[in-house]
């Protein structure tokens, strides 16, 4: 299976920004599982956080402390290995008292240190472990390719590589850069894992926020692995403004270059994945329209077997847009499978094409690649959209089965 891998450099890659990784002793394998990452300087803030109404608890304080500061933070801190979700108000003060052991060593606010927790669901957090690993990964902190690696991988959980991304802003002038985590447990409804991103731009909190938001929706909101909402989703992004000034569309631009690079390695990683889905749907009324059927298409198990099966069984498409609670109409509804000129339409106008040998044979070719383009025209506009997903494989119910066993 192919996999598009991110390498080094990438939160430090922007000017001002330290990271490091460590293991504290929270993953009973020993593998890492705390990661830092510092500004020099306090940073412009913004974050979007899971729709989940069961949120994390580091998600609650996180958000309390943009909240306080106005979008403003020093550092992000985030354990794997346990979510700290489910857990209390125990768990709220253990998120908060993270951000404190941050802060003692970075020397500012507890409200200007952001934290996220991602692993299994219940368990209480081993606090004197995490306080020896914050003290430890301060002392690490560096920059360049081997501090981005280190940070990268102490926040994988079922992950098989790290994920790391970097793009320039505009002429270069500035820069972003990101890692990122997940590999189940992840639908197209922010947030969809953990992503942590840093840049040089000068920008405000307010276009900070807009940015992150717009770059968020068109990238992780559009990408599903299970259909499962985390409980602890977040995009978290700090801007320090050592690099050059720059207008919020080229940060826009750049942060949803990265964020989507970071998509494409999140959906190749997924648990038991084979093949990815490209699913465009075109002719809606408003993207609030093609969202619907997107998500009830790309979330679909029935779907997911098909394409994993490499099976053109295009009435599990019909189904799922049938389903979706959109105001379709089945007349106007045409579906093809492939992309530009070397896609087989399967329904045209609500009308069942007739298909000849050599248009089967394209059909198979098109199921069968390392990406399955589906194409739905809903027949009612203009807005169209891309969303990315993947195929449902007996791996993915192995790597759950046995999650915490």
């Amino acid at each position: 299976m192919p996999k598009v891998v991110g390498h080094p450099p990438s939160v430090t890659w922007p000017r001002g920004f330290r990271a490091a990784g460590v293991a504290c002793g929270i993953k009973p394998s020993g593998k890492p599982d705390l990661a830092l990452i510092v500004a020099d300087e306090l940073c412009t803030a913004a974050g979007v956080f899971t729709t989940n109404r069961f949120p994390g608890e580091p998600v609650k304080v996180t958000r309390k402390h943009l909240e306080r500061t106005g979008g403003r933070a020093r550092a992000i801190v985030c354990n794997s290995g346990i979510s700290n979700v489910a857990t209390g108000r125990a768990g709220f003060e253990n998120a908060a008292a993270m951000c404190r052991m941050v802060a003692g060593h970075v020397g500012c606010l507890p409200e200007e240190v952001l934290v996220a927790s991602t692993g299994v669901i219940g368990p209480a957090l081993p606090m004197e472990k995490i306080e020896r690993g914050i003290g430890e990964a301060f002392a690490k902190l560096d920059r360049g390719e081997a501090a981005d690696e280190a940070c990268a991988r102490a926040i994988m959980t079922t992950d098989t590589v790290p994920k790391h991304a970097t793009a320039a802003v505009g002429d270069g002038g500035a820069a972003v850069g990101g890692i990122a985590k997940g590999a189940g447990m992840i639908a197209p409804n922010m947030a969809t894992m953990l992503g942590f991103l840093t840049t040089d731009a000068p920008l405000s909190g307010q276009a900070l926020g807009g940015a992150l938001r717009a770059a968020a929706g068109a990238t992780f909101n559009r990408l599903s692995i299970d259909s499962d909402t985390s409980t602890s989703d977040a995009v978290l992004v700090l801007a320090g403004g050592r690099g050059e000034s720059a207008d919020r569309g080229a940060v826009e631009a750049a942060l949803g270059e990265v964020s989507g690079a970071l998509c494409d390695q999140l959906a190749w990683d997924g648990e038991g994945v084979t093949r990815l889905i490209r699913l465009e749907v075109a002719g809606a009324a408003d993207e609030g329209e093609a969202g619907r059927v997107a998500r009830s298409v790309i979330d679909s198990p029935l779907v997911k077997c098909a394409v994993h099966g490499g099976d053109p069984n295009w009435g599990r498409l019909v189904m799922a847009i049938g389903k979706s609670g959109a105001a379709v109409e089945p007349s106007a509804v045409s579906i093809a499978v492939g992309r530009g000129g070397a896609a087989v339409g399967m329904l045209e106008r609500g009308e069942p094409v007739a298909l000849g040998d050599e248009q089967r044979a394209a059909l198979d070719a098109a199921m069968g690649g390392d990406e399955v383009w589906l194409t739905i025209d809903l027949g009612r506009g203009s807005w169209s959209g891309v969303w990315t997903g993947v195929d449902l494989s007996k791996g993915y119910v192995s790597i759950n089965a046995d999650y915490t066993t």
